[in-house]
C-alpha cells in the first residue's frame, strides 16, 4: 500500500515517527516534500479563507499526494500531554484532509488522546498496524523502531540541528555555533522549519553571522520553572511550549534578542504572545520581534525587518560592551 504523508504541520514534529513506523509495517510511504510556490497556491485555492497559514499549506501537501498514494495519513491528536489539549485545527485534521482530498483516497486517521490514558493510545496504535499486518511482534517492534528513531530526532533539534539535519542525522553547521549575537527564533515547529513560508529566515540569520536558538534548544526544566510562574496554566500543550521557551530565553538571557514566528491568524499563539510579552516588559527582558506571517507577506518588507532588528541588536551589543569597558 502506497501511504501518503503530508508535510505540512505536525509533520515537522512527527514526520520521522510516523515514516519510520508506517515503513516498518511495510507500506511505501510517499511524503509531499518541501513547501513550494505550487503546493501553497493550491491550498489558498481549497483552504477556507479564515483558516491560518499553516492549515492552507497543509491542503496544499493533500492535493500534492492525492494522485500519488492508495491512502493519506494524518493521525487525530487531541492531547500529548496530561491536562491539555492541541489547537482546534489539530483536532480536525484528519476531516480537513477528506474534505481537500474530496473522497479521491481514504484517509487513515488514529486518534491519540493522553486524557484517555496510555492504554487507549496502544490500542489505537495497535488498530493502526493491524491494517498492514496481522503479526503482532511486528506491530510492537516497528513501534519501538520508530519511538526510537522519533527521540533521535528530537534530541538533535535541542543540540541544534534545524530540520532537515535532524532529519538525516547530519548538517553543514549548527544553528548555535558560539558567534557574540544569539537570537531567539521562537514558534511551533511549523512556522521555524518550513523553509518556504518562513523564506528561509534560519539560513538566513547564519549568513548574518547570528546564532540562533530554537525552542527546542531551549533546557525543558527552564520551560517548565517558567510556566509554574505564571498565574494560570496555558491550555494547549505546543504553546506550552513555545511560551515557556520565550519566558526562559528571557529571564536567563540565553539569547540578545528573541523573533516570535506567528502565523495569521492563530488564535491561540495571538493570547501568548500578549502574555509573552507583557512578561518580558516585568522582567526587563530582551528585545522581542513578533513576526506574523501570511500567504501575503512579502519578501522584501519581511527581510527589511530581520536586517533592522539584527542591527538594532549590534548597536545594542556594542553599547554593553564599550559601557563594560568604560566601567573597568
Amino acid at each position: 500500500m502506497r501511504v501518503g504523508i503530508p508535510g505540512g504541520l505536525l509533520y515537522y514534529r512527527y514526520g520521522r515517527l510516523w515514516n519510520s513506523f508506517l515503513h516498518a509495517l511495510g507500506a511505501e510511504v510517499v511524503e509531499s516534500g518541501e513547501t513550494t510556490r505550487s503546493i501553497l497556491n493550491s491550498g489558498v485555492s481549497k483552504a477556507e479563507n479564515e483558516s491560518c497559514l499553516p492549515v492552507k499549506v497543509f491542503y496544499g501537501h493533500v492535493l500534492a499526494l492525492r494522485e500519488k498514494v492508495d491512502a493519506l495519513f494524518v493521525p487525530r491528536l487531541v492531547s500529548v500531554k496530561r491536562r491539555t489539549h492541541t489547537c482546534p485545527k489539530m483536532l480536525g485534521l484528519p476531516d480537513m484532509a477528506r474534505a481537500a482530498a474530496g473522497g479521491a483516497v481514504p484517509v487513515i486517521s488514529p486518534t491519540i488522546d493522553f486524557q484517555s490514558g496510555l492504554w487507549h493510545n496502544y490500542r489505537a496504535v495497535y488498530s493502526l498496524g493491524r491494517i498492514f499486518t496481522s503479526d503482532p511482534r511486528r506491530i510492537i517492534a516497528a513501534g519501538i523502531t520508530a519511538w526510537r528513531e522519533h527521540l533521535l530526532y528530537l534530541e538533535r533539534l535541542t543540540l541544534g540541528l534545524d530540520h532537515r539535519g535532524a532529519l538525516k542525522g547530519e548538517a553543514d553547521r549548527l544553528l548555535c555555533e558560539g558567534r557574540d549575537l544569539r537570537i531567539g527564533v521562537i514558534g511551533h515547529h511549523y512556522n521555524v522549519y518550513d523553509t518556504f513560508t518562513t523564506m528561509s529566515l534560519l539560513e538566513r540569520l547564519g549568513a548574518m553571522g547570528v546564532d540562533v536558538m530554537t525552542a527546542d534548544m531551549v533546557p525543558e526544566k527552564l520551560r517548565d520553572r517558567e510556566l509554574k510562574r505564571l498565574p494560570k496554566d496555558i491550555y494547549w500543550s505546543y504553546e506550552q511550549e513555545v511560551a515557556g521557551a520565550i519566558l526562559a530565553c528571557t529571564r536567563y538571557r540565553l539569547v540578545d534578542g528573541i523573533i516570535f514566528m506567528i502565523s495569521f491568524p492563530c488564535g491561540p499563539d495571538s493570547i501568548v504572545r500578549v502574555l509573552c510579552e507583557q512578561e518580558n516588559r516585568l522582567m526587563g527582558g530582551v528585545p522581542m520581534l513578533t513576526l506574523v506571517i501570511d500567504e501575503h507577506t512579502g519578501e522584501g518588507g519581511f527581510l527589511t525587518r530581520i536586517e533592522a532588528f539584527v542591527d538594532m541588536l549590534w548597536r545594542r551589543k556594542r553599547r554593553e560592551v564599550e559601557e563594560l569597558e568604560e566601567a573597568v
